[in-house]
């Protein structure tokens, strides 16, 4: 289902209060309706293939915290930023963190006595990227409180309560969980479709005609962006996490990417910015790209960034390294092969620095006034889109292949997104074959 969202997440009209909870309810019960026989599959999914599913919520609840705190850090002393401070409050477990509810949640998937990768690993980057994209939203300081409100405040419980209603009615019919129910730890699900969170909507909902109305004029108009926002997001989280684990078993599953920390402030995107970056940047060739993220994320504590079908980068404790799958009947005489990547093809393996951009620019000059000849000059690669960045290839006299590189922003060499304008923000395919196209 796809929930329209307005083009902008700014205010436009004045909307009365009145029209606001019509258009809310008429959304949340196309939501309801939607999510009705989505997971229906569950009561018969095997139990790899439901933990691959379950899992997948665990990631809403870490962020869920992080953003009300974000929320209510933005609103003014009053009636709202108490209420949402004692929703918090709960949500982190009443002072206990014990009874937190990722903790809560955690428990409930350990309960499931299911094999699994590491959790920190196993988020649909897809995902991760619509979590990134609300908390964006969420502090930009064009977007007041009242849509915060919308997007974090009502929206994303209000959603999420509805999607584990249904998926809660056919878990319990699944043959693997009817065995254990006795020994599965229930609490977070107690929490969540019982009276507890319905309380908490009601009193919000109420709480938001007496609060949110009486602001500016522009103030409902700001909850109703936030709210469609929130509905749009949230029902394509949903449908991701439908989408990847109905995948027939023979296909390979979509992207993961790890969660990271919070971290706030403005994006640092001066080129000619005196930052200190020595970054080290490796590209290898790998035979088995999957085992190889396996090993570097779960065996070694790399975290994935974004990928394509043949390269994963990997913050690897700070460093840039690159796996890239090695062509099948590749000539390996020398190790070496071209791999695809935004419409060029750059040599595996290499290695080199990122630079700031005065440095990488200083270093261009300094090898051209050498008269040393590149392998690929410097050029800027993927401009205008996130993940910007300078390049220049050359081989040292033994034939080992250096690149240098500066990020426009360096905050997003591990960053999954790539364009923000289009729903595959999640993977690099579509941008290497519409560049490939454009060539």
């Amino acid at each position: 289902m796809k929930i329209d969202s307005p083009q902008s997440s700014r205010p436009r009209n004045h909307v009365d209060i009145d029209q606001f909870w019509k258009l809310a309810d008429d959304l949340q019960g196309r939501t309801v309706e939607h999510a009705k026989d989505m997971f229906a599959f569950v009561e018969t999914a095997s139990p790899q293939r439901l933990f691959s599913l379950l899992v997948q919520y665990r990631y809403f609840t870490v962020y869920y915290i992080s953003d009300i705190a974000l929320l209510i850090a933005r609103l003014q002393p009053g009636r709202m930023r108490s209420f949402l401070a004692d929703i918090l409050l709960d949500e982190l477990g009443g002072g206990d963190h014990t009874q937190a509810h990722p903790e809560l949640y955690d428990r409930f998937l350990a309960s499931l006595g299911i094999e699994h990768s590491a959790l920190d690993g196993m988020a649909l980057a897809d995902n991760v990227a619509l979590l990134d994209t609300a908390r964006a939203k969420l502090i930009q300081p064009e977007n007041n409180t009242a849509y915060g409100i919308g997007l974090r405040g009502m929206g994303g419980e209000c959603v999420c309560q509805i999607y584990l209603a249904r998926l809660y009615e056919h878990l319990i019919l699944n043959p693997y969980i009817r065995e254990r129910t006795a020994s599965i730890d229930w609490t977070f699900w107690e929490l969540h479709i019982g009276e507890h969170d319905i309380a908490h909507r009601e009193n919000l909902r109420k709480l938001i005609s007496d609060e949110v109305a009486g602001m500016d004029g522009d103030s409902v108009a700001a909850l109703e962006a936030g709210f469609r926002d929130s509905m749009s997001a949230w029902s394509a989280f949903w449908q991701n996490i439908h989408d990847d684990a109905t995948k027939p078993v023979d296909q390979e599953l979509n992207p993961r990417a790890a969660v990271g920390d919070v971290v706030l402030g403005p994006a640092k995107s001066d080129r000619d910015a005196d930052t200190d970056i020595k970054q080290f940047h490796l590209a290898i060739g790998v035979h088995d790209l999957q085992q190889a993220r396996q090993f570097y994320c779960d065996v070694l504590g790399a975290k994935q960034g974004r990928s394509t079908r043949n390269l994963i980068d990997l913050d690897f404790y700070g460093h840039h390294l690159v796996i890239h799958q090695t062509p099948q009947g590749a000539d390996n005489t020398d190790n070496a092969f071209g791999s695809a990547f935004y419409g060029e093809t750059v040599r595996v393996p290499h290695f080199g620095m990122n630079l700031n951009w005065r440095d990488w620019s200083s270093l261009a000059d300094r090898i051209k006034s050498k008269d040393y000849a590149f392998i690929d000059p410097p050029h800027v690669r993927m401009r205008d889109l996130p993940g910007e960045h300078a390049t220049m290839f050359l081989n040292d006299p033994s034939g080992n292949s250096l690149e240098f590189k500066a990020f426009r922003n360096h905050d997003e060499v591990f960053s999954v997104i790539f364009s923000n304008s289009t729903r595959d923000i999640f993977g690099l395919d579509s941008l290497v074959e519409k560049a490939a196209a454009a060539a």
